[in-house]
């Protein structure tokens, strides 16, 4: 069964830039979603531009909530999620940082994103969907990318924090894949890797990925958020090396044959 593991958050901080890289070069995740407001030197430009080179797949992480300078619109998530919900949120900024992270994007890389997805799920609010499906359809023409679905398996209830899970449904992934699918753009199968941050070690994320892997379908989506030492000034900066200590080893590719899945 083939799956996609996508490591978010590249450009945060260096050590989340190189950890996936290095979780690249051993085949343990398939996708990065980047932050184009953050931080790349020509290295790190040209690192993932080889990696793509590769069969590395590189996206566009929209950012609405993470702070970078000169941002036309940020806050918090919680002030971001009722206001869109009650569709207060100024539309013409929404499309304004979207087509100038894009912008930024396609500068550094000097290519389009492979896909497109939210930090934070941002990307599948509503008023953020509309702009985000509108200019992708505007700008991409035939030659679409394939966009995230945070659309989780029907046995949601045996999900690790399935409180949370049923969350991203409710504040409109359901709604978003329906459009998805209306507007004929690609999306992948099925999303896994949702909990609350909370594994103190490998053995406690291992337990969780287990389940995950347990309830998977043929093109399922994984999320993960490794960095190869600790992120400071990271609300999840602790957590970040325990997922790329246990994507590292040799359990996790013990745990991917025991569930029959591949990576693609």
């Amino acid at each position: 069964m083939k799956i996609s593991i996508c490591a978010d958050d590249i450009g945060q901080d260096p050590a989340i830039t190189e950890g996936c890289l290095r979780l690249f070069e051993l085949k343990r995740i398939s996708q990065i979603s980047v932050l184009s407001q953050g931080h790349f030197d020509a290295q790190d430009a040209q690192s993932i531009t080889s990696a793509r080179n590769l069969g590395l797949e590189v996206g566009l992480h929209l950012n609405l909530t993470l702070p970078f300078d000169n941002q036309s619109l940020i806050m918090p998530l919680n002030e971001l999620i009722i206001k869109s919900h009650l569709r207060l949120l100024p539309v013409e900024k929404i499309r304004q940082s979207f087509d100038s992270q894009l912008k930024t994007f396609e500068d550094i890389f000097q290519f389009k994103p492979d896909f497109i997805d939210g930090h934070q799920h941002i990307h599948q609010f509503p008023q953020i969907r509309e702009v985000l499906i509108t200019q992708v359809l505007h700008q991409y023409l035939d030659d679409l990318p394939w966009i995230r679905s945070t659309v989780l398996p029907k046995k949601i209830h045996q999900l690790p924090n399935a409180l949370k899970c049923r969350l991203l449904n409710v504040l409109g992934g359901t709604t978003f894949l329906s459009l998805l699918k209306l507007n004929k753009i690609p999306c992948n199968n099925g999303f896994l890797g949702v909990y609350n941050f909370d594994a103190p070690d490998l053995g406690s994320y291992r337990t969780l990925m287990l389940k995950w892997l347990s309830l998977a379908q043929e093109g399922t989506l994984f999320m993960c958020h490794p960095a190869n030492t600790q992120v400071h000034g990271d609300e999840i900066g602790k957590q970040r090396p325990i997922e790329f200590n246990y994507l590292e080893s040799n359990q996790f590719l013990e745990d991917l044959n025991l569930h029959d899945c591949r990576i693609f």
